[in-house]
């Protein structure tokens, strides 16, 4: 039976993760932040340029000096804005007080070009990023670069899957190699907090909670981190009592999947406000 609690390694990278990421931006302190590391072994942290990220970064920099080799820290970039990259790596490091990152790029609609592709092994060779990973909607993408199908960095990715939106399992999952596959991790657990609202429900039901969502997303076999977002430290507490949980009786499970399904078909037939 899977331990929420006990990190895995994170695909093809090696690197041992814990269940959850977190990203910050939303509210939570720097020493939520800290405390998350040091007492549930949170160790994926997330750094995108359009969040707010004064704690993460005053977290990283008080965690990095003696704790640098335990942190995945991924930064994110979007595909749109390619260029200057070696550039952006560097600003970011330094804010950080780091030497190296893990690269995200995000918005991937399509196969990177080879100029970019070039860019990411010239950082690499330089030491200054270890892992590359992509994030997108396009879900047929991923599997054909993590066959080699297509050339593109795929050490990693970042994909939607929630109880509303499940076609990562027909799309994405069952297609990925069974050797050397790359890392899973997951955003928008929540469907963006829409599983958390009781008008949404199906008659009877009651909402789920976040750390509902994020069991849900862990008790699938080929996910290895699922990212959290929280605005404070109560909401913290909250997301991190899903790895105490654990995962999904059937019953539960079934129950999600029946609300997921009802809040899909709902917005479908536009009924949703």
């Amino acid at each position: 039976m899977m331990d929420f609690k006990e990190r895995v390694v994170l695909g093809r990278t090696g690197q041992m993760v814990s269940r959850l990421g977190l990203a910050s931006g939303y509210g939570v302190p720097a020493s939520a932040i800290e405390r998350a590391f040091h007492e549930y072994g949170t160790n994926y942290f997330y750094v995108s340029p359009f969040l707010n990220l004064g704690s993460m970064v005053q977290a990283v920099r008080n965690l990095a000096p003696g704790h640098r080799d335990e942190l995945f820290l991924v930064l994110a970039r979007p595909m749109f804005r390619s260029f200057r990259l070696e550039s952006y790596v560097d600003r970011w490091l330094s804010k950080l007080g780091i030497e190296w990152v893990d690269l995200l790029f995000q918005d991937v609609r399509k196969p990177p070009k080879q100029k970019l592709i070039d860019r990411v092994e010239r950082l690499r060779e330089s030491g200054k990023v270890r892992f590359v990973g992509l994030s997108s909607h396009n879900r047929p993408l991923f599997p054909q670069i993590a066959r080699g199908e297509v050339k593109a960095p795929g050490d990693f990715f970042h994909i939607r899957y929630n109880a509303v939106h499940t076609g990562a399992e027909e799309d994405v999952f069952p297609h990925l190699p069974q050797e050397d596959r790359p890392g899973i991790g997951i955003f928008t657990a929540t469907c963006w907090r829409k599983l958390l609202k009781p008008k949404l429900m199906p008659a009877g039901e009651s909402p789920l909670t976040a750390a509902d969502c994020y069991r849900f997303v862990l008790s699938h076999p080929d996910v290895n981190v699922c990212m959290v977002a929280p605005s404070n430290a109560e909401q913290m507490d909250d997301n991190l009592a899903a790895l105490a949980a654990g995962p999904l009786e059937e019953e539960e499970m079934a129950r999600i999947r029946r609300i997921g399904k009802h809040i899909y078909k709902t917005a479908r037939k536009g009924l949703m406000e």
